[in-house]
């Protein structure tokens, strides 16, 4: 009898084994399909850190992925506890997203078919770094081929504004990091204006040569400091791994600095030969890591800097010709009369609106192609 009743229960064991091997459906098995982030069809925009072929990284701000997927869901296999990103599918409205965990859901319950993927970050380089482990599609789903790259590529160098800070909604208390969206700042949308991809190398209350509330004299990172490294860090000692712009090669950089420096409540405004000549430096600094490539100099967007920002960015530009660089030219953006309104800002005379980041774009577009030939 109670060898009987062992061959039952052994029965009985098998039988559940079976069961608990196949999936609930129909005994149907599915597996969700892993990209990793080195699939040749992945296409990255901006700076990005792809030491890592099972991890790429990335903190400078609007970076951006596309890919063309099939199946009716799309997950993000990333680390990136404190950003903001958003995502577009087949060129709908974006959405946005924060990073759950390891795994965030991008898209669900899409139609059958391929479709169209745009995974943009919203914040800035110091909110944090993102770890970007690949995606994960339906069972039997893939990647298709990408789309042809864009023939034009432009760069954009700046502070908060260049950012896109304060553009996404009113400020409310420790908000101002939940209404940045980057992408939708004047160089993004000048950059869609021109048919062009964009790079965005910007930091919240950076100057050229003193920090919004920077002590003096001065001993943090400035905008020459951080613009050879491919990661953010408010560090200058320890270990930076170097941009190599070959990674994203870019047609020109526009550069928009000048407001922190001339802040309140800053400590200490500086005098015109050191402003100029950190300014003079950040240009020879970009041209170093982009030889032979146009540089774009624009006078500070807020008003209220005034005449002297504005000689004074044009100054380090009338210098470096005089020493024979070629190809750096300087765009007024308040002369004679501002660009801006008022109410094109965020209740602070400074950071741009939606608005106003579109009033800079449209002002900005046919100069840029002038000097691009892009007519």
């Amino acid at each position: 009898m109670r060898g009987k009743k062992l061959f039952v229960a052994s029965l009985l064991m098998g039988i559940g084994a079976v069961f608990a091997a196949c999936p609930v459906g129909a005994g149907r098995a599915e597996a969700a399909v892993m990209v990793a982030p080195n699939d040749a069809h992945l296409q990255y925009f901006g700076r990005w850190d792809k030491s890592n072929a099972q991890e790429y990284q990335c903190a400078q701000g609007a970076v951006y992925i596309k890919a063309n997927f099939t199946g009716t869901s799309i997950k993000a296999k990333l680390r990136d506890p404190n950003d903001k990103w958003r995502v577009s599918i087949d060129g709908g409205a974006f959405q946005k997203i924060k990073p759950r965990g390891n795994e965030t859901v991008l898209a669900e319950n899409l139609k059958p078919g391929t479709h169209k993927l745009l995974f943009v970050r919203s914040t800035e380089g110091y909110m944090g770094t993102t770890q970007f482990r690949g995606f994960e599609l339906d069972d039997g789903a893939r990647l298709e081929a990408p789309d042809p790259l864009k023939t034009r590529r432009l760069e954009f160098v700046g502070d908060s504004i260049t950012a896109g800070a304060k553009n996404d909604g009113e400020l409310k208390g420790e908000n101002y990091n939940d209404i940045e969206d980057n992408d939708q700042a004047y160089g993004p949308k000048v950059s869609r204006m021109l048919d062009a991809d964009y790079s965005i190398v910007a930091k919240s209350g950076e100057g050229v040569v003193h920090n919004w509330a920077d002590p003096w004299p001065s001993h943090q990172v400035h905008t020459a400091d951080r613009y050879v490294w491919t990661m953010y860090s408010d560090r200058k000692e320890g270990s930076h791994p170097r941009w190599d712009a070959k990674q994203f090669p870019v047609d020109a950089t526009i550069v928009a600095m000048g407001t922190n420096d001339f802040s309140k409540p800053a400590k200490h405004s500086p005098t015109k030969e050191e402003f100029v000549a950190g300014y003079v430096n950040l240009i020879k600094t970009i041209r170093a890591v982009n030889p032979g490539k146009k540089i774009i100099c624009t006078e500070p967007v807020p008003n209220w800097v005034g005449k002297r920002g504005r000689a004074w960015v044009r100054a380090a530009v009338d210098q470096v010709t005089a020493e024979g660089m070629k190809d750096v030219y300087f765009i007024a953006i308040n002369d004679p009369q501002p660009l801006l309104a008022e109410s094109d800002y965020a209740h602070d005379s400074t950071h741009p609106l939606q608005t106003g980041h579109q009033k800079i774009a449209a002002y900005l577009k046919d100069k840029i192609a002038a000097i691009m030939g892009w007519n």
